[in-house]
C-alpha cells in the first residue's frame, strides 16, 4: 500500500499558513504533506460573500484529485468541510484526524454540534460582523482565547495573518451521505484540554456519540502552533 499523504485543513479565520510549523516537522521526518486555503481565507482571494461551504468542499476534492491514501487533518470548524469531502471522495481518504474540532455525524449542521459543544461566550464576544455583513472579524482580545499557550512571537504572527471568517459556511455547513459511509472512514479526535474556544467536554461528547477515539493534548485551541512536534508525533501514531 502506498504511503499516506497528509492534507491539512485549517479552521475558521486561519489559513494554510497556520500549519507551517507542523509541515516543517512532518517534512523533516520525510512525511508527505500539504496544506490548503479554504475560500476567502489565508491567501485565497474569494470575496467573503462568495466563500461558501460548498465551494470549500469542492476545493478540497480538487486538491485530493485522483490520488488515494490521503489522511485529512482538520482543525476546528474545518472538520465540517473535511468530513464532507471525505464522504464524497470515493475511497481516496484513508483517515480523518480532527484537531480541537467537531466530530459530526450525518445530518449534523452548525446548530447541531454547537448545541453539544457551544463556542465559549468570551470568544464569541470577540467577534463582530464586517461592514458588508458577510464575514466575522476578530478583535485583539481573541488572542487570549486562540493563542494563549504559545510563544509571544508566534501568537503575534498568527494575529497578524487571520482574516475575517465568511459567515455563509456557518449557515450552510451540513454533513450529507449515509451513516454507513461515514463509519467506513476511520476518524479520531486530538482533544486540546486547555482549549478556550471550544469546550473540551463538549467536543469529547460529540466524539463519544460517534464512537470516535479521543487522544488528549495538553494545549490550547491551536496545538500545531504551540506544540508542532507533539502533533506530528500523534499524527504519525494514527497514520
Amino acid at each position: 500500500m502506498a504511503a499516506s499523504r497528509f492534507l491539512l485543513v485549517h479552521g475558521a479565520w486561519h489559513g494554510a499558513w497556520s500549519f507551517d510549523l507542523l509541515r516543517l516537522e512532518l517534512e523533516r521526518r520525510a512525511v508527505g504533506c500539504e496544506a490548503i486555503d479554504l475560500p476567502g481565507l489565508g491567501d485565497e482571494p474569494t470575496d467573503p460573500a462568495e466563500a461558501t461551504f460548498e465551494l470549500g468542499v469542492e476545493r478540497l476534492l480538487e486538491r485530493l484529485g485522483t490520488r488515494r491514501n490521503w489522511t485529512l487533518v482538520a482543525h476546528s470548524f474545518g472538520a465540517f468541510a473535511a468530513t464532507e469531502a471525505a464522504l464524497r471522495a470515493s475511497g481516496r481518504v484513508r483517515a480523518l484526524v480532527i484537531i480541537a474540532g467537531f466530530v459530526a455525524q450525518v445530518g449534523d449542521d452548525w446548530a447541531a454540534v454547537t448545541a453539544v459543544a457551544p463556542v465559549e461566550p468570551g470568544f464569541r464576544a470577540c467577534q463582530r460582523r464586517n461592514a458588508a455583513g458577510t464575514a466575522l472579524e476578530l478583535d485583539a482580545k481573541a488572542a487570549s482565547f486562540l493563542w494563549h499557550d504559545m510563544a509571544p512571537g508566534i501568537a503575534a504572527a498568527a494575529q497578524a495573518r487571520v482574516r475575517p471568517q465568511p459567515i455563509e459556511p456557518f449557515r450552510s455547513a451540513k454533513i450529507g451521505g449515509t451513516a454507513e459511509a461515514l463509519r467506513k472512514i476511520p476518524r479520531s479526535l486530538l482533544l486540546a484540554t486547555q482549549d478556550r474556544v471550544l469546550p473540551p467536554a463538549g467536543l469529547r461528547a460529540l466524539a463519544e456519540r460517534a464512537g470516535v477515539a479521543v487522544e488528549e493534548l495538553a494545549t490550547g485551541h491551536c496545538p500545531f502552533l504551540s506544540a508542532p512536534k507533539l502533533v506530528a508525533d500523534r499524527l504519525l501514531g494514527v497514520k
